[in-house]
């Protein structure tokens, strides 16, 4: 017999045939990958596995105060009091919140006494136990938290600076698009997901920025017809775009059941960023495993696939860059440096061909 417990505050999502089970509040796991009807989730998450796991995180007396000085006194006073963090998009503290939960054990540290050489080891300890990328965000959240308490004499400096990455970013991570693909895609997807994939595709928004692109930044242009006028989540940049004749097209077409351009199925503004991209993400995939299009698209290779297309049609770096949104030319040239080498490839064997 399986006793019914009450579980509160859970996010259950079923995604490709497998359940997860979240935390709500702090997004962590619970339950990973579990494959079954809904009632054997249920009788999954009556185990006595699962119930302590649940009510571990419980227990914790996260109210518990630190002596001034210590690591989880200026935890506490960053998280709460400090301006700087306050300014900070909601996807870089939901990484913040993660990486100081993490870090919970070392609270009682004295700030006087941590060195570059602890903060390498906890480092690896947390690759480990987690995966590099998270050790790499939780430096990031210390480093930001200390150059602030530097400035205001909580440290006399700040460990976390100059720390190498131990994260191996894929420089093809977010790859540009090829047409097949893209032909598909906006041929067969839900418009829940069509919409933000268009606006990535045809104005190299970032997934953050779409997500809160509302109907008024959609406005008339003497010039272009429509243009979007807004400022970025990421730069805080004003940044004026026209609308290319195909998204005005299609955008012109949609019912505005929000205030928000992109929607969920249900016409409802997407919770986060997160769940609009893991959507999205979990689209793709199901179309990659189909054989319908290759390995490795995301709605953020949109971005690139929107830079590229510029590029290809004679903008100069810079205006790469300025049409992104981003203030220096350098991201023009990361988005468009296969572009170019495509132009070099092209011209090796336009001068064979002249032999």
């Amino acid at each position: 017999m399986v006793v019914k417990v009450k579980l509160e505050g859970l996010n259950i999502v079923r995604a490709r045939g497998k359940w997860y089970v979240y935390v709500r509040d702090t997004k962590e796991k619970l339950l990973v990958g579990f494959e079954g009807s809904r009632a054997d989730l249920d009788k999954r998450m009556a185990m006595p596995d699962f119930i302590a796991k649940y009510n571990s995180r419980r227990v914790r007396d996260l109210r518990r105060t630190y002596p001034d000085g210590t690591l989880g006194a200026l935890v506490e006073w960053y998280e709460n009091e400090c301006p700087k963090y306050q300014s900070l998009a909601e996807a870089t503290k939901n990484d913040y919140t993660k990486a100081f939960k993490y870090l919970r054990p070392e609270f009682d540290y004295a700030l006087a006494d941590i060195t570059q050489a602890d903060l390498y080891d906890i480092r690896d300890k947390c690759a480990k136990e987690k995966w590099p990328r998270f050790a790499d965000k939780m430096i990031s959240a210390l480093s930001s938290m200390f150059t602030q308490a530097v400035k205001r004499k909580k440290m006399l400096g700040n460990p976390a600076l100059g720390i190498d990455k131990c994260h191996k970013a894929d420089p093809n991570a977010n790859r540009e698009w090829r047409k097949n693909e893209w032909d598909y895609v906006a041929a067969n997807a839900p418009a829940h997901l069509l919409t933000p994939m268009m606006i990535a595709r045809h104005a190299g928004y970032r997934g953050q920025t779409v997500v809160k692109l509302r109907w008024n930044d959609y406005q008339p242009d003497p010039r272009f017809g429509k243009c979007f006028r807004i400022i970025t989540a990421k730069n805080k940049e004003l940044v004026w775009i026209p609308a290319t004749d195909e998204l005005q097209a299609y955008l012109d077409k949609l019912d505005r059941p929000a205030l928000n351009i992109c929607t969920r199925a249900d016409g409802t503004p997407w919770e986060s960023e997160v769940q609009m991209q893991t959507s999205v993400s979990h689209y793709l995939r199901d179309l990659e495993e189909a054989g319908h299009i290759g390995g490795g698209t995301t709605l953020h290779g949109l971005r690139t696939t929107y830079a590229a297309d510029l590029k290809r049609s004679g903008a100069e770096t810079g205006d790469v860059a300025a049409a992104l949104g981003d203030k220096s030319e350098r991201m023009g040239a990361h988005y468009t440096r296969h572009v170019e080498n495509e132009a070099k490839v092209i011209r090796a064997f336009e001068g064979k061909k002249k032999r």
